[in-house]
């Protein structure tokens, strides 16, 4: 068997299954990488990532891919607020430390957005208005609080339907603080049920400012059922790990700023 770069050849198969157990390991992948590993060609690294983002394996960036996950179900509200707590803390902060006095704040359901609100009650002279149950753990006096009401979702401990829609429809806010179950260059932010989906389309329509995505770095690169809007509606994203230069390189390009929260400083040029 001929060699190249000093490896033998593999076939495509073997060549792709390499690929997606590096995109697992890592998360996000570089072409040029991807050709000294494997000993192929960048031309052919890149049809290798074509047809694995056909498959929905994985969307490819300027200098390589990130792996793709799909949202099969949602999960329980009280099964989600129990993950990654430390992180969605330092974001909850990292996002209230965004807001200034007398503006208007929409912010929607989810475990990290439960972290939003509780730092937005230490502030003072702000509305928020809500569809999150969890808005009232701790609010205090001086700020004011408006409840959507709506119908109920356990599952999400919040306020969906006509009802729901219809209060965020009377309102127009400064900023909102969108939580998503997913974050794709591809397809946007997204979330396994319709009627969150509608509520946060609403919140981001109203909004005359910043549009700010509060996400770990579990929900990069998923992607769940329903649509709530694409990437060039959103103005931040406020995140606790650094992302692959590729994909922030991406969201740069349109026009998104990404804020690190906690202890993980932004990644180092290179």
């Amino acid at each position: 068997m001929k060699k190249r770069t000093g490896r033998p050849t593999v076939i495509p198969e073997e060549r792709r299954q390499r690929i997606y157990e590096l995109l697992v390991e890592n998360g996000a992948v570089r072409v040029s990488d991807l050709s000294r590993e494997l000993g192929s060609s960048e031309t052919t690294i890149r049809r290798d990532l074509a047809r694995m983002e056909a498959k929905g394996l994985l969307e490819r960036t300027h200098g390589g891919s990130i792996l793709t996950r799909r949202m099969s179900s949602e999960p329980q509200y009280d099964d989600k607020d129990e993950l990654e707590v430390g992180a969605k803390a330092a974001i909850g902060q990292a996002a209230a430390d965004l807001v200034e006095p007398g503006e208007v704040v929409f912010v929607n359901s989810g475990s990290t957005n439960r972290q939003v609100l509780r730092c937005l009650a230490m502030k003072q002279g702000i509305r928020v208005v809500t569809n999150n149950a969890a808005a009232l753990e701790g609010w205090r006096v001086g700020n004011e609080l408006v409840l959507s009401g709506g119908r109920y979702r356990q599952r999400s401990n919040s306020y969906v339907g006509p009802l729901a829609g219809q209060a965020v429809r009377s309102m127009f806010a400064d900023r909102c603080f969108i939580g998503v179950d997913g974050i794709s260059l591809r397809h946007g932010l997204t979330t396994p049920n319709e009627g969150e989906s509608e509520i946060a389309r609403l919140m981001i329509a109203g909004t005359l400012g910043s549009v700010v995505v509060v996400a770990d770095h579990t929900k990069i690169g998923t992607v769940a059922r329903f649509v709530s809007a694409p990437l060039e509606r959103v103005s931040a994203l406020v995140t606790d790990r650094p992302l692959a230069a590729d994909f922030e390189d991406a969201l740069a390009e349109l026009g998104v700023d990404v804020v690190y929260a906690g202890e993980h400083p932004p990644p180092s040029p290179e």
